[in-house]
């Protein structure tokens, strides 16, 4: 680092797990142990998936280069009530958050002080740094027409869910799974720098059911659409088909059926190396079963995901959560964009210093 960098080291920030809130893992990418804080002026922005970026053109006396920083994704900023006027080009601000690991003058923003005093916390679970002036977050609200509409439209589960505060949701994934010894192996020399997608490749199946972003049912008689916002991603669920002849894919093939008002579907010919993000070799016996039911006040879906890969897994794996229905909420357009001269692009990606 530059003599000039005001480097802030063990900073304790309240990191909440935030379920699919990036497609890669955050630590993999920046140092979590350590804080930049520099000051400058904006001269970039770009707000689109799957991550906002800023650039900030950085004062002498912290460097004098343009730095890039990488945030929270525009879907979430804007259903928590951040803007995408609140930061603009020309705009003098302070920023702080966790440097890359990857190239130099690239970091994570997760704190910006504004000129009038305001701090805006773009990351869920942080305390303000400079001051308790912070530009609150709150769940984004509806048009009276909007949530009339999805009242009268909404039938059973075939209506748009969401996850609702990241705070009030329990975990998803698992901290530890029950390896196969020839799962292990694979996933020991698996690295998170070069493995994980950092641009719009969608996720597959069964990652994409850990989503932070809204999806919808939609009955389309013999089949039902499952529209994920997240990467625009659709899952087609066959109602009671037979299996015949049935190719492989990321998303896999998926049938269902109702058992006392829930829908239960089962999912196989998965071609995934993503089971979370991670590379864990899921096998072409892998066979997942999930099941969606509605609370008895319609406000709640709950699910329960059981994964079953002798080659990949020692036993059957259960995970849980729930999705909550805010009338008015949408599936918007995810259009991901690719950032081309980004430090997510560069080729043969190696930590600093290596």
């Amino acid at each position: 680092m530059k003599r000039n960098l005001q480097l802030i080291l063990g900073l304790s920030l309240l990191i909440i797990w935030i379920t699919g809130q990036t497609h890669h893992s955050r630590a993999s990418f920046f140092d979590m142990s350590q804080t930049v804080e520099l000051e400058g002026v904006m001269t970039r922005v770009q707000w689109r998936h799957p991550h906002v970026r800023y650039w900030i053109q950085a004062d002498i006396e912290y460097g004098g280069e343009e730095w890039e920083m990488e945030t929270t994704p525009p879907s979430i900023l804007e259903r928590m009530g951040i803007s995408p006027d609140i930061l603009v080009a020309g705009t003098r601000v302070r920023v702080a958050g966790p440097p890359s690991k990857l190239v130099a003058n690239a970091m994570e923003v997760s704190h910006v002080l504004l000129p009038d005093g305001r701090e805006v916390l773009l990351h869920t679970g942080r305390r303000p740094l400079w001051t308790e002036n912070a530009v609150e977050r709150n769940l984004q609200g509806f048009e009276e027409e909007a949530i009339r509409a999805a009242e009268a439209s909404a039938d059973g589960i075939f209506r748009v869910w969401s996850r609702g505060r990241d705070d009030d949701r329990p975990q998803f994934w698992l901290d530890s799974y029950p390896f196969t010894g020839q799962a292990n192996a694979v996933v020991d020399t698996w690295d998170p720098i070069t493995g994980i997608n950092t641009g719009c490749a969608g996720k597959d199946m069964p990652w994409l059911m850990g989503s932070a972003w809204p999806f919808e049912f939609i009955n389309d008689g013999e089949s039902i659409r499952l529209l994920a916002e997240e990467f625009d991603r659709v899952r087609i669920i066959y109602l009671n088909e037979q299996l015949g002849n049935v190719s492989y894919s990321p998303l896999g093939h998926s049938v269902g059926h109702w058992e006392n008002g829930s829908l239960v579907v089962t999912t196989t010919h998965i071609s995934s190396m993503s089971f979370n993000g991670r590379e864990i070799p899921m096998s072409r016996n892998a066979r997942i079963r999930e099941s969606f039911s509605l609370s008895t006040d319609e406000a709640q879906l709950n699910y329960e995901m059981i994964v079953t890969d002798p080659a990949t897994f020692t036993e059957p794996i259960t995970m849980s959560s729930y999705w909550i229905w805010r009338p008015g909420e949408a599936v918007n357009p995810y259009n991901c964009i690719e950032t081309p001269g980004s430090w997510t692009n560069i080729e043969n990606k190696t930590l600093l210093g290596n």
